[in-house]
C-alpha cells in the first residue's frame, strides 16, 4: 500500500518551481529593506536591551502577546482577533514545515510522510478553515457596519480582503488538486475533499479545472507574497512590532513611576550642564517609544477608555500616536509635531494622565509617554499655555500648586495638635508620619477628611505625627512636566522624612501616594508608605477599629486612578465599607481598573482645557443611574471635583464623603 506523503509543486508545469523563487526574489527584497528600516530605528537596541529582566518580560509576553489577555477583554472582536491570530501561527509553522520537508526531499529524504504528515494535514485544513472564518467576520463587520472606536481604513480592509482570499484560494488549489488526482488519504484534508466533491458533483471539466488551478495556485502565491513583502510598510507590522513592545513593556520600575531623564543632584556636581528634556519634533523619540509607535494596532481602545476624549476634549490618544507614527514613516523626523499642528497642543494639557490608555491597549502601549514628553519640552522651552501658566508659576514661587503662603497650614496645624498629633520634629518620635498633602492644607473640605483620619488612627491607639513644614510631594510639577520643580521637592522632603527616623508613613492622597511610595525611592525614601484606606482596612482586621453603627446610605465607590488603576488597590476600601454599611456596596458599571477619571489628573484640577461635558459630570450621572445616594472617595481630588459636580447638576440629598468620613461615623456613635 503507498504511504502517504506530501508533494511539492503538485501537477504544476515542468518550470515552475525555478519560476517561482525567480519571482520570489523581489518580494524577499522589498520584505528585507523595510525590515532593515526598522532595525536601524530600534532593532539594534533590542538585541542589546533582550536578555534585562527576561523572566518578567517573558511571563508578559505569554499572557498579553500569545494568550491575548488583553484582546480578549472585548469578547467578540478580541475573540475573532484571538481565533484569527490562532490560524496565522498554526498555518505559519505548518508552512515552515513543508518548506524543511522540500528542502530535505532535495537530499533524499522526505519528513512528512505516513501518519506524521496525515496530522499536518487535518490540523492545517481545521487553524485554516478558522482562520478564513475569522477573516471573513472580520471584513464583514467592517464593510457593513464599522465600529466606532476603529472607523474607515481603506488599508486595513484591503489588508483582510487579501488574507481572506489566500485563506479560500489555498483551500479551492487543494480541492482542485484533489479532484485532478484524488488519493486515498484525501479525506485527512476534510476541507479539500469537500470542495472537490462538491466541483465532482457539478461536472466540473477536467481541462477547465486544471487550467484554474494553475491560475488559483500562482494568485495564491502573489498575493501571499505581496502581504508578506508589505508587512513592514502596513499595519501588518505589529505582527512582529506588537510582541517586541509587549516583552519590553514590564520593566523592574512601577508603572507609576514616570521616566527620570536627569538628576539634579548629579547636574549641581557636573561641570558640564547640558540637557535636553522631553520632545518636540519625532525624530527626537528615543528607540523604545518609537516601536511603541509601530506596534500600535489601531484598535482604538485607549480612545474608548480615554475620559478627556468622552468628555469632548482636543485629546485623543490614538490620533497622537498615529500622527507620531506618520511622521515617521514619512521621514518627517525634524517636523515641530506642535508647531506644525500634527499634535495639538491643547490635547497635551488635556490629558489627565488616568493610565486608562495603557491599562486598555492590548499590546502595552502608554500614550501618556509621549503627553509627558511633549510637556517636559514645551515647559523647559517657556513656551506653555496661558492657562497652564499660574500652576507653573505657583509651584515655583510658593512650592504648592494653589498658590498659597506656607502661614495658611497653620489653621490645620494646630486643630490637630489640638488632636493629639504630634507636630514634627519638635514632638518627639511617633510610629506613623501622616502626610497631609496640598489639598488638606488649602482645602477646608479636604481638611475635614485629614481630621476624620487622624481621629481613626488614635482611636486604634497608634502613634501619629505630622510634619509642621511638609512641603507638596512634587506629583503635580512632575505630571505638568516641571521635572527639575518634582526633584526638588522630592530631595527637600526625603531628608525631612528620613531626618525623623520614622520607619512608616500613610496619606489620604493617590497622588502623594504613588510619588512617595513609587518614585521617591529613587531619590532615597525608605519608609513603608500605605494609603488610608488600606491602614482603616488593617486597623478593622484586628480588632483595633471597632464599628458600632452600620450606615444605611445606599452607595457607590469611585475607585481613583492613581490608587486603583496605578497601583491596585481595590480590596481595602471595598472591605472598610462593607464593614461600615449595612447595605451591599454598589459597582458602578465603569469600576477597579475599569474606573473612569473625575478628571483631576495630569494637573487639569488646576486649569481647564475646553471640553463638551466635564468628567466629572459624566462620572457623577453614572452614580446616580444606578440608584446610589452616596457617592465614596478616596482621593481628595476626586472628592472636590464631584462635590462641584454636584452643585452643577443640582443634586439634593446626595452625599459625597472619603471613605475614612463613612468609617469615622460608624466607629464613633454621638
Amino acid at each position: 500500500m503507498l504511504q502517504p506523503f506530501r508533494e511539492s509543486f503538485a501537477l504544476l508545469p515542468q518550470y515552475t518551481e525555478p519560476i517561482f523563487y525567480l519571482a520570489l526574489v523581489p518580494f524577499v527584497a522589498a520584505f528585507l529593506v523595510g525590515l532593515y528600516k526598522h532595525y536601524r530605528l530600534y532593532g539594534r537596541y533590542l538585541v542589546k536591551e533582550a536578555t534585562r529582566h527576561a523572566g518578567e518580560r517573558l511571563k508578559a509576553l505569554l499572557r498579553y502577546g500569545l494568550l491575548q489577555a488583553k484582546v480578549l477583554s472585548d469578547p467578540f472582536r478580541g475573540g475573532l482577533h484571538a481565533t484569527l491570530f490562532a490560524g496565522v501561527i498554526a498555518l505559519f509553522i505548518g508552512t515552515c514545515i513543508v518548506f524543511v520537508d522540500h528542502i530535505i526531499e532535495k537530499f533524499g529524504g522526505k519528513l512528512l510522510v505516513g501518519d506524521v504528515y496525515l496530522a499536518l494535514e487535518s490540523l492545517l485544513d481545521f487553524f485554516g478553515l478558522l482562520f478564513v472564518l475569522s477573516v471573513a467576520i472580520l471584513l464583514a463587520s467592517r464593510v457593513f457596519r464599522y465600529p466606532s472606536r476603529i472607523g474607515v481604513r481603506i488599508q486595513y480592509t484591503l489588508v483582510l480582503v487579501g488574507l481572506l482570499y489566500v485563506g479560500i484560494s489555498g483551500f479551492l488549489v487543494e480541492g482542485l488538486r484533489l479532484l485532478l488526482e484524488d488519493v486515498p488519504w484525501s479525506g485527512y484534508s476534510f476541507v479539500g475533499k469537500a470542495i472537490a466533491n462538491v466541483l465532482s458533483y457539478l461536472g466540473a471539466h477536467s481541462e477547465l479545472t486544471y487550467g484554474l488551478y494553475v491560475i488559483l495556485w500562482w494568485s495564491h502565491a502573489l498575493v501571499a507574497l505581496t502581504l508578506i513583502a508589505a508587512l513592514p510598510y502596513s499595519n501588518l507590522v505589529h505582527i512582529l512590532t506588537s510582541p517586541m513592545n509587549v516583552y519590553l513593556s514590564r520593566p523592574a520600575e512601577h508603572i507609576g513611576k514616570l521616566t527620570t531623564p536627569f538628576n539634579i543632584k548629579a547636574l549641581e556636581e557636573s561641570e558640564e550642564v547640558e540637557i535636553r528634556l522631553g520632545f518636540r519634533r519625532v525624530g527626537d523619540i528615543g528607540w523604545r517609544d518609537a516601536l511603541g509607535l509601530y506596534a500600535c494596532t489601531d484598535c482604538g481602545r485607549c480612545e474608548t477608555s480615554c475620559p478627556a476624549y468622552e468628555a469632548g476634549s482636543a485629546l485623543s490618544p490614538r490620533g497622537i500616536v498615529q500622527s507620531l507614527r506618520s511622521l515617521l514613516e514619512k521621514g518627517l523626523g525634524d517636523r515641530d509635531v506642535l508647531a506644525d499642528g500634527a499634535v495639538k497642543e491643547e490635547a497635551v494639557w488635556a490629558c489627565t494622565t488616568c493610565y486608562a490608555c495603557f491599562w486598555n491597549c492590548p499590546v502595552l502601549i502608554s500614550p501618556l509617554k509621549y503627553v509627558v514628553e511633549m510637556r517636559r519640552a514645551i515647559i523647559f522651552e517657556g513656551k506653555m499655555d496661558e492657562r497652564v501658566y499660574p500652576l507653573v508659576s505657583n509651584i515655583a514661587r510658593t512650592s504648592n500648586p494653589f498658590g498659597m503662603p506656607a502661614y495658611e497650614r497653620e489653621r490645620l496645624i494646630e486643630e490637630l495638635r489640638s488632636m493629639g498629633a504630634k507636630v514634627l520634629p519638635e514632638d518627639g518620635e511617633v510610629e506613623y508620619l501622616y502626610w497631609l498633602g496640598c489639598a488638606a492644607f488649602y482645602d477646608p473640605r479636604v481638611g475635614k477628611v485629614a481630621k476624620a483620619v487622624f481621629r481613626l488612627l488614635r482611636e486604634a491607639g497608634l502613634s501619629v505625627g505630622i510634619l509642621g513644614d511638609e512641603g507638596c510631594c512634587g506629583d503635580p510639577a512632575r505630571r505638568v512636566g516641571e521635572e527639575g520643580r518634582f526633584q526638588e521637592q522630592a530631595y527637600g522632603n526625603v531628608e525631612k522624612i528620613m531626618a525623623l527616623n520614622v520607619k512608616k508613613v500613610v496619606t489620604h492622597c493617590p497622588h502623594c501616594y504613588n510619588a512617595l511610595k513609587n518614585e521617591y525611592r529613587e531619590f532615597g525614601l525608605s519608609a513603608d508608605v500605605v494609603h488610608h484606606t488600606q491602614l482603616l482596612s488593617r486597623l478593622l482586621s484586628e480588632g483595633r477599629l471597632r464599628i458600632k453603627k452600620r450606615l444605611e446610605s445606599l452607595a457607590v465607590l469611585h475607585d481613583s486612578c492613581y490608587l486603583g488603576r496605578v497601583n491596585g488597590v481595590y480590596a481595602e476600601p471595598r472591605h472598610v465599607l462593607s464593614a461600615a454599611l449595612s447595605n451591599r456596596l454598589i459597582e458602578l458599571p465603569r469600576s477597579k481598573e475599569k474606573s473612569f477619571c473625575c478628571g483631576a489628573g495630569g494637573c487639569n484640577y488646576w486649569y481647564s482645557m475646553p471640553r463638551k461635558k466635564r468628567e466629572s459630570l459624566i462620572r457623577l450621572g453614572e452614580a446616580t443611574s444606578v440608584g446610589a445616594r452616596m457617592l465614596v472617595t478616596e482621593c481628595p481630588y476626586c472628592l472636590s471635583m464631584f462635590d462641584d459636580a454636584a452643585r452643577v447638576m443640582e443634586l439634593e440629598g446626595f452625599a459625597i464623603v472619603d471613605v475614612a468620613e463613612v468609617l469615622e461615623e460608624s466607629v464613633f456613635v454621638e
